[in-house]
């Protein structure tokens, strides 16, 4: 059985969680991914905490199914190692800030001479040109200026850090990853490589273009925390604490669902009250807060189990992990004796195969010698300082 991507090459010179996190959809369908790690350092993620017998968990949880190299880029030899491994590779992805890897003398042009097929992506905090190009930034920044977090969290509270990293995530690896395919798929046709421009914040405002069209459409006072349909300002859309103090989700935004759950919770009086405005939801909200508070969680869960309701349970990490649907979806899978969050993109013909994330530097000869390296140059280059 193929894998989509296999024998896409890849250069992987990023660091943390954006870029790690969109190469490793890659190397899972198949690509093979070399990350690219300073000596003496790596990339930090391998040395954060938790660790589980000398692992990191965040390298493991990034950076399985790769191969790793040492490469100094700020020494002539390792730029000239780059140079060579480019012409063979179909992607190379960074994470530096904008200029860094012009000043090194491998910028996209100089590698684009070496190999004009190939596909560079850069995924920075605020993109390669623009007044914040060279700002320097993290997830909640980026939210920050996006209107992400102005619009996160309770009506009339605070704003609130969301539990995973968006800008990062969606706006960065999931949006670099559908640019390097697309890229890809443009090559088959052009023959020519394309450079790549990913800013986490473009990505992350992006994700708004629901809110924001409907704000450009009416104009007047920008969508307030808390307060829109589907953020807070519904009942049939919303979170409500149980009797046990865990919580349920309801999602009951068509007129069949809604009507279905109001008939199964004793308030049928509510259902032609489903979309009305603002004073008539505050009420619905605080009458079916009443009616959730009467049961634990579970109860409610299982009480309302077949029901076409679009009803669930607020799961803490420990229940998502155990769920038997998560399960059944390979969403938990397992390499050797460890368990490791699954590939979430399924095609048919094809599936995912997991290697143990990669010890640092552990392809360095290999990939040296199968550039043409001899052994003693490879000896050379390390007591050079040059990987």
């Amino acid at each position: 059985m193929t894998r989509p991507l296999e024998g896409v090459r890849v250069l992987d010179l990023t660091r943390l969680l954006p870029g790690g996190f969109a190469t490793l959809i890659m190397a899972d369908l198949g690509a093979d991914v070399l990350k690219i790690e300073e000596p003496g350092k790596g990339d930090y993620v391998r040395w954060t905490p938790p660790f589980d017998r000398d692992v990191s968990a965040g390298h493991l949880a990034l950076n399985r199914s790769k191969r790793s190299m040492t490469l100094n880029l700020k020494h002539e030899r390792g730029r000239e190692i780059l140079l060579r491994l480019v012409r063979d590779a179909d992607v190379l992805i960074e994470s530096f800030r904008p200029g860094v890897m012009e000043r090194l003398g491998v910028g996209y042009e100089a590698l684009r001479a070496q190999n004009p097929r190939l596909v560079y992506c850069a995924i920075t905090g605020y993109g390669q040109d623009g007044p914040y190009r060279a700002k320097a930034g993290h997830d909640i920044n980026y939210l920050g200026y996006a209107g992400v977090l102005g619009l996160t969290g309770p009506a009339g509270g605070d704003p609130v850090i969301p539990g995973v990293q968006i800008g990062d995530l969606g706006g960065g690896a999931l949006m670099a990853l559908g640019g390097m395919l697309a890229a890809l798929y443009d090559r088959e046709r052009s023959g020519e490589g394309r450079f790549v421009d990913i800013s986490m914040t473009d990505g992350a405002m992006a994700w708004l273009s629901f809110h924001a069209q409907a704000h450009l459409f009416e104009g007047g006072e920008p969508p307030r925390r808390g307060e829109m349909r589907l953020s807070g300002g519904m009942a049939c859309y919303q979170i409500y604490r149980c009797g046990d103090g865990k919580h349920v989700t309801v999602g009951a935004l068509e007129p069949q669902f809604w009507a279905t759950l109001c008939t199964a919770l004793g308030v049928p009086e509510l259902i032609p009250k489903h979309l009305g405005d603002e004073d008539t939801q505050r009420e619905m909200i605080e009458i079916l807060s009443s009616v959730f508070a009467s049961m634990p969680r579970d109860e409610w869960v299982a009480a309302l189990a077949d029901l076409d309701a679009c009803v669930g349970p607020v799961n803490n990490l420990d229940e998502a992990l155990a769920d038997p649907h998560l399960r059944s979806r390979a969403m938990i899978v397992a390499i050797g004796d460890r368990t490791v969050l699954g590939n979430p993109v399924r095609l048919s013909g094809s599936e995912s195969r997991y290697r143990d994330a990669p010890g640092f530097g552990d392809a360095t000869e290999a990939v040296l010698s199968a550039a043409g390296y001899a052994g003693e140059e490879i000896a050379a280059l390390r007591d050079s300082g040059a990987i």
